[in-house]
């Protein structure tokens, strides 16, 4: 009888110690899951600010691309604005003052190039390529801060679900140690009953 009584005890100290790594399994696993859509809902939330702040409409809509162009053939016949429009954008923006300085210098290339008689296909080529090489460079430093952020949040939830696991860990072993407690006080409370 004594024996059944330890070999009960002890199936069940197994089962607490197979659940509890369950468990640490499970949590681990549900951390990831959460830190990834705590991560989808973060990239769906911008998406959709930026959705709200740029509205594709329909219909008729202000010619902001003309506006542009008139604007910018005023700073190239005009130094004194054009050196304004560039010292104010660059309180904002050094980078952007920089990129809009070399458009302008560009765009006066290419009009030199109409006034010479040669065409300006190739200066406005290579100025759109430039600007489009800066801007898949911040769009890759966009991705590369996003990736970063999105790792350090499944390390703090793999660190988070590790500790929770260690202390289910723990709770298996001190179950373990109540049992083994358990055990030895029936063995001598069986040993007094004995004697």
């Amino acid at each position: 009888m004594l024996e059944n009584v330890k070999q009960s005890v002890q199936d069940a100290a197994d089962t607490l110690a197979d659940r509890a790594q369950e468990r640490k399994a499970d949590m681990k696993f549900d951390a990831r899951l959460k830190a990834i859509e705590r991560n989808i809902s973060q990239v769906d939330t911008r998406i959709e600010a930026l959705g709200k702040r740029f509205p594709r409409t329909q219909g008729p809509r202000f010619p902001f691309g003309l506006v542009l162009v008139a604007g910018l053939g005023y700073a190239l016949y005009n130094p004194s604005t054009r050196r304004r429009l560039l010292d104010l954008i660059g309180n904002v923006s050094p980078a952007a003052r920089d990129t809009l300085e070399s458009v302008v210098g560009r765009a006066s290339d290419a009009v030199d190039d109409v006034k010479g008689g040669r065409d300006p296909q190739a200066t406005v080529k290579d100025a759109a390529q430039d600007i489009a090489d800066k801007v898949n460079d911040k769009a890759g430093d966009v991705k590369h801060d996003v990736q970063k952020a999105g790792d350090r949040l499944a390390d703090k939830a793999s660190s988070a679900a590790d500790q929770a696991g260690n202390k289910a860990s723990t709770l298996a072993d001190d179950a373990r140690r109540g049992v083994d407690r358990l055990n030895d006080k029936a063995q001598s409370k069986l040993n007094d009953i004995k004697h």
